[in-house]
């Protein structure tokens, strides 16, 4: 399955982006579809990552991600966003930024 993880960093809004929306728009045979996130730290017994971690399914492509946020109500679409990536979104930003992944491989011990 794909997947995108998405830091959203707030600038005039707060810098952990909290009450930030996000809207992923995935391509999956040939027809879009979106997924809808928001930014919190809520939690039932702790708290919740403000690194958001969509799953995409069998998503061919992400045709544009949409992120709301709070402070000043205003709208930044990102386009050309790869699959499974990690990227960082600062407000105001046109751009983002690709984060490294580093691999590893379960059951290995470093010697």
């Amino acid at each position: 399955n794909r997947w995108i993880a998405i830091q959203p960093v707030g600038t005039t809004s707060n810098r952990s982006a909290i009450g930030t929306r996000i809207r992923v728009v995935a391509v999956e045979k040939e027809k879009p579809r979106s997924i809808y996130k928001w930014v919190n730290s809520g939690g039932s017994f702790g708290a919740s990552p403000l690194r958001q971690f969509i799953g995409l399914g069998k998503a061919e492509e992400i045709q544009r991600i949409e992120i709301f946020w709070p402070r000043t109500a205003r709208t930044q679409t990102l386009i050309n966003v790869p699959l499974d990536s990690v990227i960082c979104v600062t407000e105001g930003n046109p751009d983002y930024q690709l984060l490294p992944v580093r691999s590893f491989k379960l059951g290995k011990r470093n010697s």
